[in-house]
């Protein structure tokens, strides 16, 4: 009997199965944006509206914002080195115009305020229970390199965490709630202080889980840590996960999230997406011209399947490459 190298971790099915007729909100750190490129690539829509964001407070806050269609004001914007930023917001959205800047986030919440129905999953994967405090502010989601003297760090307070999301769960009821603890490790912290930092962290998605039916969790931290123990599953940092490591959760995240024939789905996506890779011996060719209008044909059928995802940029990328070839 062959051995496996490894010690599997055993993940339960979620309750609620989802499908291609589902949204998803992504909300977090880095590792949800890794979910989100695969949901993408796979043909579901997706929102990841406020980019890389670590701490659960600064999280929540924003959720508020979306569900209540909460407005940022010049409070939530900062400048630093020519360019104005929010304190609620990854560094990708900046704007040498303060106005521009709070013009663009909170049409964005507006947007999905309006968008965001019963059939919208949300993703929320939590990175750190340390926060950064700036002086007048309070608890920020970037730093912005804005000099550290303004900023005080704290690990957060566990009843501090978990009163603010027993809050907002229940204006999401008719929404279900994905939870992950990102796998990334924040050794600039101190090892010892990641672990209670994360331990936090997990002992918050268990106080949720257990008091709403909402509410699951999907163990990517624990795939990470024991199933995927080995450094080299890693990056060259050591800390973040390889694309083999990522492409390996995705796979058991699919098993545990999706219906059986949205999986068929995704494997029609994924033969799309190979054909469209695909670099012809001759792109002239009677043979690749016939390749491509029948891609075209695939990808018109598969539209159907995956109703929320917007086809039109793949369409027209087959349609150059016919008339390249003609």
């Amino acid at each position: 009997m062959p051995q496996l190298f490894r010690k599997e971790i055993s993940i339960k099915p979620n309750r609620i199965k989802f499908n291609h007729s589902n949204d998803f909100l992504l909300l977090g750190s880095c590792f949800t944006q890794n979910i989100r490129k695969h949901l993408s690539f796979n043909g579901f829509s997706n929102y990841y509206p406020f980019g890389t964001l670590y701490n659960p407070i600064t999280i929540v806050n924003n959720l508020n914002k979306i569900i209540d269609n909460q407005r940022f004001n010049t409070n939530d914007i900062i400048e630093s080195n020519g360019l104005f930023y929010s304190w609620n917001h990854s560094g990708i959205y900046s704007s040498k115009n303060e106005n521009n800047l709070l013009d663009e986030i909170n049409l964005a919440v507006s947007k999905l305020n309006k968008q965001i129905s019963d059939k919208t999953v949300v993703i929320i994967t939590f990175g750190t229970s340390y926060v950064y405090e700036h002086k007048t502010y309070g608890i920020v989601g970037n730093c912005h390199k804005i000099p550290s003297r303004v900023f005080s760090k704290r690990l957060l307070n566990f009843d501090e965490i978990l009163s603010s999301w027993k809050k907002i769960i229940p204006k999401l009821n008719s929404k279900n709630i994905i939870f992950t603890v990102s796998p990334v490790r924040h050794l600039s912290d101190g090892a010892v202080q990641n672990n209670r930092s994360k331990a936090l962290l997990h002992l918050l998605v268990n106080e949720l889980e257990s008091t709403f039916n909402n509410v699951s969790y999907f163990p990517s931290y624990e795939i990470m840590m024991d199933e995927l123990r080995d450094y080299r599953y890693y990056k060259k940092d050591m800390l973040h996960p390889s694309d083999e490591a990522v492409e390996f959760i995705w796979d058991k995240f699919k098993s545990y999230c999706f219906s059986t024939n949205s999986i068929q789905t995704i494997e029609l996506v994924q033969d799309i997406r190979k054909s469209m890779a695909h670099v012809p011996f001759n792109p002239t060719s009677k043979s690749h011209i016939n390749f491509l209008e029948k891609l075209h044909n695939r990808i018109e059928n598969v539209k159907d399947k995956t109703p929320n995802y917007n086809w039109c940029l793949e369409l027209e990328e087959v349609k150059k490459m016919i008339a390249a070839a003609n």
